[in-house]
């Protein structure tokens, strides 16, 4: 049942960048009651409103039970933090990015996980991902399932194993070790579509570039802000993010770098880790900056610390916190210290994590706060 997982987790990273043309003819207004699970002969369904229930208080149906039953404790929280993913949506830049032809390819590839008899599933993706983004709440998995034009969602489990590799990016493992692959992989080149059609000759107060832990805070920093946060990013597709940025004439009035850990997880030399961030801080400066602000690499629990295939080993994050301090110093820009309560003896609290790696409801709130210092100065 850890497919139902992996599905979820999968889809609510996709559909964060999958808002399509509210210009399109859209099936008729129905919503998903049902989320159907298919798997060879094996089908079982699910309400909506028991996921919905259990998004909102944590309080599992039977149904819902019979699948959060094969899951870990790990494994529910990443669940549970799955369905908290909401977004708030720039729509005239999404609508762009649907016409691309990007776009289109990873909707096509998309609906093809999606089992309907009147083979309209791209036409249903675009109907409820449209109506989902318009909700009060944002476009998130819940949503999304609200507005799906039909009464259930079948799911072929069997071929979604591929959209879980897309959105697992950077994902190391025993014989491969991790790199950056931000610029090549199909949601980073979409995300930073998107950004690049976004951030066109837009003026924005705070600006924040980051991994996959700044990612997760996603648009709740503020009026007038906007987060430049990709999963996976190291100082090496920072470049390149900002070197595609900078011609959309956007600026920002203060910008915050939050980079390091994944540096450190790639096994990118002290050398060219400083000589990287070094000019990530000169082409900032180029974007109508005023300050900048640094924030120090995050630190891991020590069971993720001593796992290659979650994280960089603790001590190689101190070394690299000690680059950016002296980093900080060359260029006069101030680290922030507003993060420091994540951590006991540079290691991240377990009350604050899900997995050992990423920060959990609690650890955000944190991080946030400390962001907001930065910017309502």
């Amino acid at each position: 049942m850890k497919y139902f997982y992996r599905l979820l987790i999968s889809l609510s990273g996709c559909l964060i960048f999958l808002l399509l043309h509210s210009g399109l003819g859209l099936l008729p207004s129905l919503a998903a009651e049902k989320v159907t699970v298919r798997y060879g002969l094996f089908e079982q369904s699910i309400p909506v409103a028991d996921i919905r229930n259990y998004a909102e208080n944590q309080k599992a149906s039977a149904d819902l039970q019979s699948f959060l039953d094969y899951l870990s404790a790990k494994e529910k929280q990443k669940f549970q933090n799955a369905l908290q993913v909401k977004m708030s949506l720039d729509i005239v830049a999404l609508d762009k990015l649907i016409n691309t032809g990007m776009g289109k390819q990873i909707l096509s590839f998309a609906s093809q996980a999606i089992a309907r008899r009147d083979q309209a599933s791209i036409q249903a993706l675009r109907s409820a991902i449209i109506i989902g983004a318009k909700s009060p709440e944002g476009l998130g998995l819940v949503s999304f399932l609200a507005a799906y034009p039909s009464n259930q969602l079948v799911v072929d489990v069997s071929k979604i194993s591929k959209l879980v590799g897309m959105a697992n990016s950077s994902s190391g493992s025993a014989d491969a070790p991790p790199k950056d692959n931000v610029s090549s992989s199909s949601l980073g080149k979409i995300a930073l579509q998107y950004q690049i059609l976004a951030a066109q000759d837009k003026q924005f107060s705070g600006c924040l570039f980051g991994d996959s832990i700044s990612a997760g805070l996603g648009n709740t920093l503020g009026n007038n802000t906007f987060n430049f946060a990709l999963n996976g990013l190291s100082t090496i597709s920072l470049l390149e993010q900002l070197k595609s940025l900078i011609p959309t004439k956007v600026t920002c009035e203060k910008a915050i770098i939050a980079v390091g850990g994944n540096d450190a997880w790639y096994g990118i030399s002290d050398e060219l880790f400083s000589k990287n961030l070094q000019e990530a801080i000169a082409l900032v400066r180029t974007m109508g900056n005023k300050e900048i602000f640094l924030i120090p690499a995050f630190y891991s629990t020590v069971a993720a610390s001593s796992d290659p295939t979650i994280s960089a080993p603790n001590s190689r994050v101190e070394q690299i916190n000690a680059l950016i301090n002296k980093v900080a110093e060359i260029e006069k820009v101030p680290v922030a210290a507003g993060v420091a309560p994540l951590y006991e003896n540079n290691v991240l609290k377990e009350n604050l994590t899900s997995d050992g790696d990423h920060l959990n409801a609690e650890g955000l709130k944190i991080y946030r706060q400390a962001l907001l210092q930065i910017l309502e100065k």
